[in-house]
């Protein structure tokens, strides 16, 4: 169902330069590509790279003035806001599965400390207590290390809520696991479904400093540096449909959305099952239209080889029929008086060759 809706350019102005293009996207139900080659028909500025970024930071902001359009040209545009589609009801495997992670007594408690932490948590724990660090300012332990990505100060609260989810997924009959020597990933397997996860928290983009023009005019990448917020995300990393991931929140951190998370997994371990069916019976229906295309082309060309086989019998037939006619026609005009004995001799053969040919198509007449 869609929803025609009709901005002038002054109020689409106002917008994109009163919240990010991301938001006015979400509120119009369209990309926020859409939005932009919106914008470029109307002759509208937006903001640019890290404008709010500063702005968030108390930073001072220029806005580009509305330019004036010449004559003709666009004054409002008319936006067709798609309504989300319906979802699917919960199957009755995932109804089971919300009501337990529903239950008070299910619920994953993150513990204030880590005594009696679980093997992985505990290697973890060791191996990120002297961490690399990279240009975000988030540590992480390298190969051998549950799959954490957060800054220095938030190592131990990530390590006690990877402890807490790590138990509350085995006791639910999930097994977890750290990848081999030579990979960071953290995995566990629901139903069958492996699926890869992490935590990571987001950093904050702001202005460098003591910046020389160098930098200015040839490294993007220094023009920026990056402070931890504090704010954490729980996520599927192999998982690119639906809810994947639960983040701290103005009312909720993440350790009180452990029982989502697993939620989360198991309805992602439904649905790649679920498409694992659909893709097997595509491809067997593939290849039944395979294998009765192919039934269909050789009886075609089946068909066609004996109409050619018909015709060309039925003219080598014909011509049978001529050459005996030639033949008595010929010994018909044989003057009785030459050599009869040569004569003779030449119809015999002729005859011979007639029924050497008639020999090969008689079985076809049978």
């Amino acid at each position: 169902m869609t929803e025609e809706i009709t901005i002038s350019r002054n109020q689409l102005y106002d917008l994109v330069w009163s919240k990010p293009v991301v938001q006015i996207a979400k509120d119009f139900g369209i990309s926020d590509v859409a939005i932009a080659k919106i914008c470029k028909k109307l002759k509208i500025p937006k903001p640019g790279l890290g404008y709010w970024a500063k702005k968030q930071n108390g930073h001072r902001v220029r806005q580009k003035p509305l330019p004036e359009l010449k004559l003709g040209e666009l004054e409002s545009y008319t936006i067709h806001k798609v309504e989300p589609a319906p979802t699917e009801p919960d199957s009755d495997y995932i109804k089971q599965h919300r009501e337990f992670e529903a239950r008070p007594e299910n619920k994953v408690i993150v513990k204030s400390t880590l005594r009696n932490s679980h093997p992985l948590v505990q290697a973890s724990k060791a191996k990120l207590s002297n961490p690399n660090t990279d240009r975000y300012k988030r540590c992480y332990g390298g190969r051998g290390c549950l799959n954490i990505s957060v800054s220095k100060g938030s190592i131990h609260r990530a390590l006690r809520i990877m402890d807490a989810l790590i138990k509350a997924l085995s006791s639910r009959g999930y097994q977890v696991s750290q990848g081999s020597e030579y990979r960071e990933v953290t995995s566990v397997n629901i139903d069958g479904e492996e699926f890869n996860f992490r935590i990571q928290e987001s950093s904050k983009e702001i202005p460098a400093s003591n910046l020389g023009e160098e930098d200015r005019l040839y490294s993007y990448g220094r023009m920026y540096d990056y402070i931890p917020t504090g704010k954490m995300t729980l996520q599927i990393t192999n998982f690119y449909h639906g809810d994947k991931c639960v983040k701290d929140s103005k009312t909720q951190r993440v350790e009180d959305k452990l029982n989502s998370f697993i939620l989360m997994l198991v309805k992602a371990a439904e649905y790649e099952k679920n498409w694992r069916i659909e893709r097997e019976i595509e491809r067997r229906e593939d290849e039944e239209r395979m294998r009765v295309e192919r039934e269909i082309q050789q009886k075609r060309e089946q068909e066609q080889q004996m109409t050619k086989e018909l015709f060309e019998n039925a003219a080598t037939w014909n011509k049978c029929v001529l050459a005996r006619d030639y033949i008595e026609a010929v010994q018909s005009n044989t003057d009785k008086e030459s050599d009869g004995g040569e004569m003779d001799s030449w119809v015999l053969w002729a005859n011979q060759q007639v029924d050497m040919v008639e020999s090969r198509l008689r079985p076809l007449l049978r």
